[in-house]
């Protein structure tokens, strides 16, 4: 029962490391300012939007599909690898807690992100995100 309290406590602190490395942007700034660009020529957008702001990295170039504009885009998240406190004392003796800091006590994984421009005209209507980390 106390690995298991242990494990628990590990998982929870995984999920508050994650929260911590989020981008600063939370989904209503994020959404407030993908709006920004509602009402704007897809030329507009190509040149105005920073992905960077959205914490987002761009991994290619804009597509005009039809009547939408897609980007296409990813996160970095750096997932800590729990370690026990003592490993040498056996399994129970420490408890799993992250140790942040050293690449070699985490992996890094690449979260994708699609955002596209709803366009009637060449002119943005709506903008719609798909994704996890949308």
């Amino acid at each position: 029962m106390k690995f298991l309290s242990l494990f628990g406590l590990g998982v929870s602190l995984l999920l508050l490391h994650g929260c911590v490395s989020s981008p600063s942007m939370n989904a209503m700034q994020r959404e407030a300012y993908l709006q920004q660009f509602i009402g704007k020529s897809s030329e507009d957008i190509r040149a105005q939007l920073d992905l960077s702001r959205l914490g987002y990295q761009q991994l290619r170039a804009p597509e005009l599909r039809g009547n939408a504009l897609i980007y296409t885009a990813a996160r970095a998240i750096s997932i800590p690898v729990p370690m026990a406190q003592n490993p040498a004392l056996g399994m129970g003796a420490g408890s799993a807690v992250p140790v942040p800091g050293t690449a070699a006590n985490s992996y890094d994984v690449n979260l994708s992100c699609q955002i596209r421009f709803q366009l009637e005209q060449n002119t943005a209507k709506a903008v719609h995100l798909t994704g996890r980390t949308c």
